[in-house]
């Protein structure tokens, strides 16, 4: 499982007023930080540019207006309309104890109980209840497992392996 470098924390939704501040929408569970920031890295495509945050503001709708040294006029935010905002991933909010981001998961290994391999973690989707693994097993298999603390047995985020033991039924074909 390779370690991710970087953390998505928002996206350029797109250029604000005539000065070259950008509205971002935040995709993190810490939209707090934001007002934090010193610099932030803007990607999109195979263009990656650190960039020093000089302001932020709250905006309407929970978006945040950032003005970036560099981006000084419509046209220049223009540019980076739809752009991914990172940090290093040395700089994501630290989460409690049991507490794992996604990007952390994606890629491990699931394993039941018994030892057997049920496939890589391919995404973690958010539900009402609870979030649910989407595991990728042989043949393109997809298996959905309710990430619950009786099924989820244990996760070693440095070893890449996810233990389970699903439901009965659940692995049935």
């Amino acid at each position: 499982m390779a370690l991710t470098e970087w953390v998505t924390i928002g996206a350029v939704a797109a250029p604000h007023g005539v000065r070259g501040e950008v509205r971002v929408l935040p995709l993190t569970e810490f939209p707090d930080r934001f007002y934090e920031l010193t610099r932030v890295f803007l990607h999109r495509g195979d263009q990656r540019q650190e960039l020093e945050v000089t302001s932020v503001k709250s905006h309407a709708r929970g978006l945040f207006l950032l003005k970036l040294a560099g981006i000084d006029s419509r046209d220049a935010a223009e540019r980076w309309r739809g752009a991914e905002v990172l940090v290093p991933r040395s700089e994501a909010v630290p989460l409690p104890p049991g507490r794992h981001y996604v990007f952390e998961l994606v890629g491990a290994r699931v394993v039941s109980k018994e030892g057997r391999l049920l496939g890589l973690l391919q995404d973690v989707l958010t539900t009402g209840a609870n979030d649910v693994y989407v595991v990728r097993g042989k043949g393109a298999r997809e298996i959905l497992i309710p990430a619950v603390r009786h099924v989820v047995l244990s996760i070693d985020v440095d070893g890449g392996v996810i233990v389970v033991d699903p439901p009965p039924g659940l692995l049935e074909e």
